[in-house]
């Protein structure tokens, strides 16, 4: 769709009557409208029928869910990897401190990249409104990127409240499927994931697999099962893999572009 020189994405909602689908639509197009964020996708404006909601979005190439199953689950260079967490850190501290929101479904498919290199975070429909930097509702995210602490009950030390840390280990998760090129918990179904989730040590990179040591320190740090140990976003925004790669020149438009290219669909 193009409209006043703009080519636009249309994301359709249907207004099925359901009360949690209308509530994702409505926290969806409120927190978009209202983010400023070069790391957030744009919301150009929206349209309502009686049977669905069409939100214009800034167009984007694809998610990186798509873009690592295009490339048959590659391994992403970390130089590249630095580039996108930055974006991806920066989106959410953006929403935390300036709109006072937690994304609650940070996962590839919520993160986009465009022909420019650009990436974006996008999708807020299971968003959550903090109250005193902690949000109360449970049942809200894709479980197999949701923090561990999620799934205690309540007498264990979960689930309720929780804070943005359990969007840092999302983040984590993210990151080292965009290492390896594949998630990293195995299981034929949902609830084995989620059981190696729970029960298992937390994923790790190492210093074997060719990664630097400030980003086998800022995953291990970001996957800390311990919540009162994980940092939140402004202690990993002046990380020394953070700070290091903020001003390290990498075209990854360049190398988006060719991949892209050679493994066309």
């Amino acid at each position: 769709m193009a409209y006043r020189g703009h080519v636009m994405a249309v994301k359709q909602m249907a207004r099925t009557g359901n009360t949690g689908a209308t509530r994702r639509i409505l926290m969806d197009l409120d927190v978009v409208m209202r983010c400023q964020s070069p790391d957030i996708v744009i919301c150009y404006g929206f349209f309502i029928t009686d049977t669905t909601v069409y939100l214009c979005m800034e167009l984007m190439s694809c998610c990186l869910d798509r873009f690592l199953s295009r490339i048959n689950h590659q391994p992403v260079p970390e130089q590249y990897i630095a580039k996108m967490a930055i974006s991806i850190l920066s989106a959410l501290n953006y929403l935390k401190e300036e709109k006072s929101v937690i994304h609650r479904d940070v996962k590839p498919s919520n993160i986009l990249l465009d022909w420019d290199g650009n990436v974006k975070l996008c999708d807020f429909g299971i968003a959550g409104q903090l109250i005193e930097s902690k949000v109360f509702t449970r049942n809200a995210g894709c479980p197999p990127y949701m923090a561990p602490e999620r799934f205690k009950p309540v007498e264990q030390g979960g689930p309720a409240p929780y804070d943005v840390r359990s969007d840092v280990w999302s983040m984590g998760i993210t990151l080292v499927e965009l290492a390896r090129g594949t998630y990293p918990y195995q299981g034929q179904h949902e609830f084995e994931i989620l059981s190696a989730l729970i029960n298992n040590p937390a994923p790790v990179l190492t210093l074997e697999e060719g990664f630097s040591p400030d980003f086998v320190n800022f995953v291990e740090l970001c996957l800390n099962k311990d919540v009162q140990q994980r940092p939140k976003y402004d202690v990993l925004l002046q990380h020394p893999w953070i700070v290091k790669n903020r001003d390290v020149q990498v075209n990854l438009a360049e190398w988006f572009q060719d991949l892209m290219e050679d493994h066309e669909e």
